[in-house]
């Protein structure tokens, strides 16, 4: 056996390996602080509602909304209902069939009306709802195959409890405005890089009122258990008067 052959190949062996260790233990802080970048969290989620609409101006006409049966219950035995919506009521969305959320506690409801009017009142489209879901925060949304609000122009919106078996004029109402964006590509490539929670605080940073709450109705849905994630979902909803 060549000596000389035997003391180099162990020599290469050994560069090698400390080039390897090298190169992990340079990389390794690298992946991390990238997984870090991922998955850290943002320390708030805030609306800001003094945004500017980029379409039509912020309609004027009045935006409050309730029936006479305790305004907010079915019954005077439940819980009040509450819409989610800031102090303004109206807000952006990138969404053809934007979700409207509602705060709704046990109910002896059985459906819900969608509505949507522009803003001269013209009826643009309505939706009968069957409400499956009660005890928290549920969403009502327009089936795809409704037409899709127009880029740019301010659509109200109501949501009615149906408390009996028809729609009466003291069934619990909701109002609110909303206006959707045309999502540009731009904006695209800065949202997929982006978790759910981190969507929602984008949202909320720019007036997308609607989309925020999708974002984090999804982690929710996706049953995300990250203490921090909990805790900042807590602080908005108390916010908003829901605990």
């Amino acid at each position: 056996m060549n000596t000389n052959n035997v003391l180099f190949k162990c020599k290469l062996s050994t560069v090698c390996l400390f080039i390897a260790l090298l190169i992990l233990g340079l990389t390794t802080p690298v992946r991390s602080q990238l997984a870090t970048a991922k998955t850290s969290l943002p320390d708030s989620i805030v609306f800001r509602a003094n945004f500017d609409p980029p379409g039509d101006p912020e309609p004027k006409k009045g935006t409050s909304g309730g029936g006479s049966r305790d305004g907010s219950r079915c019954l005077a035995s439940e819980q009040p209902i509450k819409p989610l919506m800031p102090k303004r009521n109206f807000g952006l969305t990138f969404e053809e069939h934007p979700s409207v959320f509602v705060y709704l506690p046990k109910t002896s409801a059985k459906r819900a009306l969608l509505v949507f009017k522009d803003e001269t009142g013209k009826y643009y489209e309505k939706t009968f709802i069957p409400i499956t879901n009660s005890g928290g925060i549920v969403s009502f949304t327009q089936p795809k195959d409704k037409p899709p609000l127009s880029v740019g122009k301010n659509y109200q919106w109501s949501v009615v409890i149906i408390c009996g078996s028809n729609v009466q004029p003291d069934d619990p109402t909701f109002n609110g405005w909303v206006q959707r964006v045309e999502k540009t590509s731009e904006i695209n490539r800065e949202l997929s890089e982006k978790n759910a929670i981190w969507k929602a605080k984008w949202y909320g940073e720019r007036g997308y009122w609607y989309d925020m709450l999708m974002s984090m109705h999804e982690v929710k849905k996706d049953g995300l258990k990250d203490i921090k994630s909990e805790t900042l979902f807590q602080i908005f909803w108390r916010s908003m008067g829901v605990d």
